[in-house]
């Protein structure tokens, strides 16, 4: 089973300081939801070239692989549910499932044979609702790092960021935007690039 979504999205990186004060402001629940991410590329990172990210989201396991794609606003995102078995392989033998994620590669003439996974990165997530948005705040873990994120996602990129910087600036948190996605940190520090 496949999906596509638009996904426009406004990020920023916090200190374990400003994460610990948003959360308190936010009043979140605790109810936090652990994921674990495995990012493929090639090794000469052919889908970053072009722009993409694909990874396997592993829920409580359940497991979805995710190709986003740029678009002029946000990003195209696909997704594919892949039973245990397919994410398996996957993940450890680089066996890449049929379907429409591969079937888009294979139209754009990339390298699926190639692909593998490069970093896993480790989320705990919890989401809340803020001025009409959705609020992510995050902890991620990869490659003996820890970082703490905030994200809004929302129906323009403008929206995101204005919520964000509202919410920054109640709190009394730098708001600067982060470009950086978790796969590239995860990929960075899993293979020493810059």
């Amino acid at each position: 089973m496949a999906s596509n979504n638009i996904e426009i999205e406004a990020k920023v990186l916090l200190s374990q300081n400003d994460y610990v004060k948003i959360v308190n402001a936010l009043h979140l629940s605790g109810k936090v939801v652990s994921q674990t991410n495995y990012y493929l590329d090639s090794a000469d990172r052919i889908l970053k070239h072009y722009g993409m990210i694909l990874r396997i989201r592993e829920v409580k396991n359940q497991f979805t692989l995710t190709l986003k794609a740029p678009m002029a606003e946000g990003l195209l995102e696909k997704n594919q549910v892949l039973g245990d078995a397919e994410a398996q392989r996957l993940i450890h033998e680089n066996v890449f499932p049929e379907g429409d994620i591969q079937d888009f590669l294979g139209i754009l003439h990339l390298p699926i044979k190639e692909l593998k996974i490069l970093a896993q990165l480790t989320t705990e997530r919890e989401e809340c609702s803020y001025k009409d948005t959705i609020i992510d705040v995050s902890k991620n873990t990869y490659s003996g790092k820890t970082d703490y994120e905030l994200e809004c996602d929302s129906d323009s990129a403008h929206k995101s960021q204005d919520t964000l910087r509202t919410l920054c600036e109640e709190v009394g948190v730098p708001f600067v935007l982060n470009n950086l996605s978790k796969e590239t940190r995860a990929i960075n520090a899993a293979t020493g690039s810059k």
